[in-house]
């Protein structure tokens, strides 16, 4: 009894220090969907993306990762700004948080 009642606080205490990191790393996400997606460029077609961003390499990733970020920001930006009212029904304001959820939907 003892012991199935330790296993469970142990997964509690686990699961609950999961969910405390998690909201952390919202940064990180957008740069991970970023990553993603650079990745399944470079090997869906390796030939465009080395001619798009130099080569294959962790810098040419870099690049990759640095320009679909900028574009989705883009992309975000300009819909805050043209089409306000769907944005603030879809994203839940203008503010920064919501521009941040808006790009993490571009990239996904």
């Amino acid at each position: 009894m003892t012991k199935k009642l330790t296993a469970a606080a142990i997964g509690l205490i686990a699961a609950g220090s999961f969910a405390i990191a998690a909201p952390a790393s919202a940064d990180a996400s957008i740069k991970g969907l970023a990553k993603a997606e650079c990745k399944q460029e470079l090997l869906t077609d390796t030939a465009e993306f080395e001619a798009l961003y130099g080569g294959t390499d962790k810098a040419a990733v870099r690049r990759c990762v640095r320009m679909e970020k900028r574009e989705a920001f883009r992309d975000c930006k300009q819909e805050r700004r043209f089409e306000t009212g769907e944005f603030i029904q879809e994203y839940g304001g203008t503010d920064r948080k919501a521009l941040k959820r808006c790009v993490r939907d571009e990239l996904t």
